[in-house]
């Protein structure tokens, strides 16, 4: 997941450049449903101990993108990227920091 929102953040946060570059917004739609595939991977331990962090809905989001092809609302993508993202790389650094002291 941290490795996802980390190509979003370096390669799609650039918002004009998502809005009129197709590659780009390709490239950014299979890393969102790539971090929710990841999502739905995590243990229900780790989402407990985590509930500051929507998991439905992010697993939600790749369901969308996965099987809804043409109906795909480039301003959800935007939010995703321009703020759901950041919030969620901060989030995951903590979730992390609760592995590193185990």
């Amino acid at each position: 997941m941290v490795e996802m929102c980390d190509l979003l953040l370096e390669h799609a946060a650039d918002l004009d450049l998502l809005e009129r570059d197709p590659v780009v917004q390709a490239a950014a739609q299979r890393w969102i449903e790539v971090l929710g595939e990841a999502a739905s991977k995590v243990s229900v331990g780790v989402t407990s101990a985590h509930p500051e962090i929507p998991w439905r809905d992010i697993i939600g989001t790749r369901v969308i993108l996965a099987h809804a092809y043409f109906h795909i609302d480039p301003a959800v993508i935007r939010q995703v990227i321009g703020t759901d993202v950041p919030q969620l790389r901060r989030q995951l650094d903590g979730v992390l920091v609760g592995f590193d002291e185990d």
